[in-house]
């Protein structure tokens, strides 16, 4: 990934069946220090600290891979700006995976708007450049921005 001029949002995040196995397996020392109140938790639910741990360890994969996957969206978003409005810029990008949708942030001189792609347009366009994904993204910008076609 490029330097990123826009910022990444999380409002959630999800944990792959991959990620899980990886922290079920992770060495000791690498899981993270549970603070008091995950203690707690651990504690009033009957977890061991070092599962909860590896629990916790999980979702930061799960962070993690759910940040690189909007910031890789907002720098596509950005190529799509580059062909479209030279003056417009990502300014945000946010994952809400609860409603399996992305919202990218848009500025141009004059305003501020975003738009909404489906979850599912977005890992199209991230996993596989789907050119129906891209032209979805494309449409969905420019007519954000007042364009036709």
């Amino acid at each position: 990934m490029g330097t990123q001029h826009f910022k990444v949002e999380l409002t959630d995040y999800s944990v792959s069946v991959d990620e899980w196995r990886r922290a079920q397996s992770a060495p000791k020392d690498d899981l993270p220090e549970l603070n008091v109140l995950q203690r707690e938790v651990a504690t009033k639910f009957g977890i061991s600290e070092e599962k909860y741990a590896r629990s916790v360890l999980a979702g930061q994969y799960g962070v993690q891979r759910i940040r690189t996957r909007a910031g890789k969206l907002g720098e596509e978003t950005e190529k799509i700006l580059q062909e479209t409005c030279a003056e417009c810029r990502v300014v945000r990008v946010v994952a809400d995976m609860a409603r399996e949708r992305w919202v990218i942030v848009l500025r141009t001189r004059k305003r501020q708007f975003g738009i909404t792609i489906a979850r599912e347009v977005g890992d199209d366009l991230l996993d596989f450049s789907a050119l129906g994904a891209v032209e979805e993204l494309k449409a969905k910008v420019k007519a954000g921005l007042g364009m036709k076609g």
